[in-house]
C-alpha cells in the first residue's frame, strides 16, 4: 500500500467476543506500531462471528491505518485444529513430511485429501542408536480454513500465514534464550473457548481446546439475575471470586462455572503426566480476557496449587506511552495477536 514498512507484520485474532489486531515492526526489540480492539455484540452461541460483520470491521481497520493488506497472519480456532506432539526418526525432510501425513491419518476424522497438514520441528534428540526429531503436527480441514479466511479475503486482506493459537503464545512466552527447563501449563480463556497448552523446555507437548469461556459465565449471570447480557457482563467482572460466596448467589453461580473449568485443567495435567510419564507442571501462565475478572488469577493459583503469572505481551515490545495507556489494561486479550505478529520477528 505504500503506507507501511514492507517488513511490518500484522497479527489478527478473530474471536467469539472481539477482534484484536496489532501491527509490529520486527527487530531486536520489536516495535508496536498500531493496535486495535473491536468488540462484538453478545452472541447466542460460541461460534465466532464471521462473514460481512467481520469483513466490514477489518475494512475499517485498514482505512484507519491500523493494518496493511499484506504481511498479515491470523489464527484458526482451536476447536478446528488437531495438534499433536510427535517424536519421529531423523529422516530426510521430504520423507518426514510424508511420515507426518501418515501420522495425521490416525488422528483426524476426515480424509487426508481434505486436510492441510503442517509441522514444526521443535528439537532433536538421540535415543538409543537413533537420532530423532521432536515435532508438533497441526492438521485442519481445508474447508474450515477457507471459511475462516472468507471475511479477510472479502476485505482485500492477503493472509500470509494461518497459525495455531498455541504456537502464537509460544512466540511470546519463550522468545530468545534462557528457556526454563520445566513444564508450564498455559491457560488461555477467551469469550468462547478455553485452551490448555503444556510446554516443556519451551516445546509444546500437549494442547486441548474446550468450547467454553467467559461468555458462558455471563449467560449464567444473565439467567440468574434476569438481566440483559451487557448488564450481566458488568456484574461478572465486578464479582470477587476468592473466598466462600456465602449468601452471594451470583458469586456462587460464577464460581461453580470457574470450578468446572479448573477441573478440566486438572484432568488435562493428569492426562499429560500419565501419557508422557512426567511429574506434572510447576507453574501456570494465564492469557485471555476472562482473566480480567476480579481476583481470578489468584483464585486459579490457590485452586491449582501453582504459582501463576499473567501474560503481558507488550512487555517485550517497544511500545509508545499512548499505546500502553490505551491497551495496557487489556493486555491479556492481545496475547494471541502479538504472538502471531512475532511469528517471523
Amino acid at each position: 500500500m505504500g503506507l507501511f514498512g514492507s517488513n511490518e507484520i500484522t497479527g489478527i485474532d478473530v474471536g467469539v467476543g472481539s477482534i484484536k489486531v496489532v501491527r509490529i515492526k520486527p527487530g531486536k526489540r520489536p516495535k508496536l506500531i498500531a493496535a486495535s480492539l473491536i468488540e462484538f455484540p453478545p452472541l447466542a452461541s460460541n461460534e465466532p462471528v464471521s462473514g460481512e460483520p467481520v469483513s466490514s470491521d477489518i475494512k475499517q481497520l485498514v482505512s484507519e491505518k491500523k493494518i496493511g493488506r499484506t504481511n498479515v497472519i491470523t489464527q484458526m480456532p482451536g476447536k478446528d485444529l488437531t495438534i499433536r506432539s510427535l517424536t519421529l526418526p531423523k529422516i530426510p525432510l521430504a520423507e518426514l513430511r510424508e511420515a507426518i501425513r501418515w501420522e495425521a491419518k490416525r488422528h483426524v476424522s476426515y480424509s487426508l485429501d481434505d486436510a492441510l497438514v503442517e509441522y514444526l520441528i521443535t528439537g532433536e534428540k538421540h535415543e538409543g542408536a537413533v537420532d530423532k526429531y521432536d515435532v508438533v503436527m497441526v492438521a485442519a480441514e481445508k474447508s474450515r480454513i477457507m471459511e475462516h479466511l472468507t471475511p479477510l479475503n472479502a476485505a482485500g486482506i492477503k493472509v500470509t500465514a494461518v497459525d495455531a493459537n498455541a504456537l502464537a503464545l509460544r512466540n511470546i512466552l519463550f522468545r530468545g534464550v534462557g528457556v526454563p527447563e520445566e513444564e508450564v501449563v498455559v491457560v488461555d480463556i477467551g469469550a468462547g473457548n478455553m485452551e490448555i497448552n503444556i510446554f516443556k523446555n519451551g516445546v509444546l507437548r500437549f494442547s486441548r481446546c474446550l468450547e467454553t469461556g467467559g461468555i458462558d459465565m455471563t449467560r449464567l449471570v444473565a439467567d440468574h439475575l434476569r438481566v440483559n447480557i451487557n448488564e450481566a457482563e458488568s456484574v461478572k467482572r465486578s464479582v470477587h471470586v476468592r473466598g466462600l460466596p456465602g449468601d452471594d448467589a451470583t458469586a456462587a453461580v460464577i464460581i461453580s462455572r470457574i470450578d468446572a473449568l479448573l477441573m478440566e485443567i486438572r484432568r488435562s495435567i493428569e492426562y499429560y503426566k500419565a501419557t508422557f510419564r512426567e511429574k506434572g507442571v510447576v507453574r501456570a501462565i494465564l492469557a485471555g480476557g476472562t482473566f480480567l475478572m476480579s481476583d481470578l488469577p489468584e483464585y486459579f493459583s490457590e485452586s491449582l496449587g501453582l504459582p501463576v503469572e499473567c501474560c503481558d505481551p507488550f512487555v517485550a515490545l517497544d511500545c509508545s506511552d499512548a499505546l500502553k495507556e490505551e491497551f495496557g489494561p487489556q493486555a491479556l486479550r492481545f496475547a494471541t495477536a502479538v504472538g502471531l505478529a512475532l511469528r517471523k520477528a
